[in-house]
């Protein structure tokens, strides 16, 4: 045997090879000791010196390429790519005679209200369907609410189906409006039931329908939609109550198969703008088309809209078209990070159901612009009913144009191939690293044939790493992170006399106890570290860029903040300031101190008359309530974020906690023989 005593990084003591082993020819020992395709040469070696430089070059080349999509040279004017869209564009149908209908049902409607401060006017809204000829439906539906000690809520939809005169019920179109009760601290939008009742009147009298036409009123906002649409896709299935949150019920009746769908938000029938809202679950967006068609027909009809529509005395600003379109984009991804929708439109997207919100806006009293009551919902009632009858056209499913994008302006985008190299640029660095380093990974420098018969080949000392404990480290941080999706909805814990959000608040900081405690209890042996930074760096570009396809907004927005922390962590590093750096970097990165560091800013924003401790009392109680829904939206409604915190990126954070820490089996930190900067 050859034993050799190397004080290099990945080489432990008294390191033993069999003496043939060591000096056998390359012929004889097959690949692993082919000089001819080692990685380690001069090109590498180069590389290696400048890593940090050279990753910090893809992150700035990432950043700036994102920063230039706001340029009318890299985005693109909007277009119909789908030519079955145009007949909404023809002349239209409705008159003046819809507008005194509306008004007439709005009048109706108030007075109702007055009797249901906390409920819905469900025989009212029964009725009129029923005689506008509508086949006519109530749809039940129960809640049992996570935190609620077995508490039941219950609800109640309304939908009336117009069945297409021309076929048979094999497609169907979705126009919906959410009620909401005097009682509710939303935005008033009791007119948007009678629209929709106005439309519904003048669709029943004509005959060129070749889809049904679904009308629908919601109860408790996106609630009473999710129950609907699993109960109109699951059919009859049969829920298990005891472990089902949502029990959607059964459907007594059903159209075709949906194709689209509109909702329909309106504050007043006097309108100053319609604000087109796109965002859904999990940052999914309809069909670039769908969005194009509003708004060329909105434009016919004289009516302002747009992606975040502002008022009419906000449109005016100093800002540069440049400076426009970068908040523009900013403002959308911000929008799709979270995965909360921002209409009932949002869960349709999960059923490959392409659908937006169209929400209109009251006209100010002092506003210079002159109105006619009588007619003044007309203009609105034309776009529907254009939006209506080009859906009507669709011989199959939105398809032709783009469902990755970015708008920039009203008539301007971005699409995925040429924001996704952004995100590429990004992650490139975490690739860039983690191949440098292993590929430098304690390189022989053979200077004489002395040292070449004293010194192992580097490939003999990467398969003696502790990759067994590395990867029992990665499962246990992996599993801490998981126990924070699924400790706060077990029984034994939610029967507690505590509320929710403190319950799922103290798992939390519980977890991260825990993680932060992890690397003092469960030290890695000797290379591990190395191995561990590794695989960290890999893990974590894989998850993004999945992340990045699923909900390119998330994927992007995590890359900008850590992906210079990644890049700074050296577990080997001397220097005292830079390690200090690096830990504190980190400890600012803990998704919990993410979370209400964004919160703090959010409710800066919004209150900015509170004094500082009350801002930070008020931060803390709104980050709370953040998780919590968060926690809530995961298990009713589908969306990933929460999970996705608490099984991916803890996990990481963890990962990287431990190389900050930088404690090694041996409680010592070896130097190695190469240097990067």
């Amino acid at each position: 045997m050859v034993c050799y005593s190397n004080k290099t990084l990945t080489v432990p003591a008294n390191f033993c090879l069999p003496n043939g082993l060591w000096k056998q020819e390359p012929v004889k020992m097959g690949l692993l000791s082919d000089p001819s395709i080692s990685t380690h040469n001069k090109l590498v070696d180069s590389l290696a010196k400048h890593m940090r430089k050279l990753c910090y070059v893809f992150y700035t080349a990432g950043v700036v390429w994102f920063m230039c999509l706001a340029l009318p040279e890299f985005n693109h004017g909007t277009y119909l790519s789908e030519n079955a869209l145009s007949p909404g564009l023809v002349y239209p149908e409705i008159r003046i005679d819809s507008n005194r209908l509306a008004l007439q049902l709005l009048e109706e409607l108030q007075r109702e209200r007055k009797e249901h401060q906390s409920t819905t006017p469900h025989a009212w809204i029964l009725g009129k369907f029923n005689e506008f000829g509508l086949e006519t439906y109530i749809h039940n539906y129960t809640l049992r609410y996570p935190f609620g000690g077995g508490k039941e809520f219950h609800g109640k939809n309304i939908y009336g189906i117009l069945r297409a005169p021309r076929i048979g019920s094999t497609e169907g179109i979705v126009f919906s409006a959410p009620y909401r009760p005097p009682s509710s601290v939303h935005d008033d939008i009791s007119a948007s039931v009678p629209v929709l009742l106005t439309f519904a009147e003048f669709a029943r009298r004509k005959n060129y329908w070749a889809k049904d036409l679904v009308f629908l009123v919601t109860e408790q906002e996106q609630l009473g939609m999710q129950a609907w649409l699993e109960a109109y896709h699951d059919g009859d299935k049969k829920y298990d109550t005891s472990s089902s949150y949502l029990v959607p019920g059964n459907l007594p009746a059903r159209a075709g198969a949906l194709q689209a769908a509109v909702n329909i938000e309106v504050e007043d029938l006097e309108i100053d703008y319609v604000d087109v809202k796109i965002e859904g679950l999990n940052g999914k967006l309809p069909n670039l088309d769908m969005f194009n068609l509003v708004q060329r027909i909105m434009a016919r009809e004289g009516v302002t809209s747009g992606y975040k529509q502002a008022p009419r005395k906000k449109r005016r600003t100093n800002y540069s078209t440049y400076e426009q379109n970068l908040r523009q984009m900013l403002a959308m991804l911000s929008a799709q990070t979270s995965g909360v929708p921002s209409g009932n439109h949002g869960l349709f997207h999960r059923y490959r159901i392409d659908a937006l919100t169209i929400s209109a806006a009251k006209r100010v009293t002092n506003s210079n612009v002159k109105s006619n009551p009588s007619s003044a919902a007309v203009p609105f009632l034309k776009a529907i009913e254009g939006i209506s009858r080009s859906l009507n056209n669709l011989l199959e499913r939105f398809h032709q144009s783009f469902f990755f994008y970015l708008i920039v302006h009203n008539d301007r985008y971005v699409s995925i191939g040429d924001y996704m190299p952004a995100l590429v640029a990004l992650i490139a660095c975490g690739f860039v690293k983690a191949y440098l380093i292993w590929s430098t990974l304690d390189a022989p420098e053979h200077t004489s044939q002395q040292d070449a018969d004293t010194n192992p080949p580097a490939v003999y000392l990467k398969l003696t790493l502790p990759y067994g404990s590395v990867l029992i480290y990665l499962t246990v941080s992996v599993v801490i992170g998981y126990m924070g999706n699924v400790l706060p909805l077990q029984k034994y814990l939610i029967s507690l006399p505590i509320g929710a959000g403190p319950l799922t608040v103290a798992m939390l900081m519980a977890i991260n106890l825990a993680g932060f405690a992890l690397p003092f209890f469960l030290v890695l042996p000797f290379g591990g570290l190395e191995l561990l930074h590794i695989s960290l760096l890999l893990i974590y570009s894989c998850a993004l860029i999945v992340i990045g396809l699923l909900n390119f907004a998330l994927g992007f927005f995590v890359a900008v903040l850590s992906m210079p922390m990644i890049v700074a962590l050296d577990p080997n590093t001397t220097n005292v300031t830079l390690r200090g750096l690096a830990r504190l970097w980190t400890l600012l990165l803990n998704p919990v101190v993410v979370i209400y560091a964004v919160v703090l800013v959010l409710t800066f924003y919004q209150f900015p008359e509170l004094a500082f401790q009350q801002l930070l009392l008020r931060a803390a109680t709104a980050a709370m309530d953040a998780v919590t829904f968060a926690l809530i939206d995961s298990v009713i409604y589908g969306n990933w974020l929460y999970f996705v915190a608490c099984t991916v990126f803890f996990p990481l954070w963890i990962a990287c906690w431990t190389l900050a820490l930088g404690r090694r089996g041996d409680n010592t930190i070896s130097k190695t023989k190469l240097k990067t900067n």
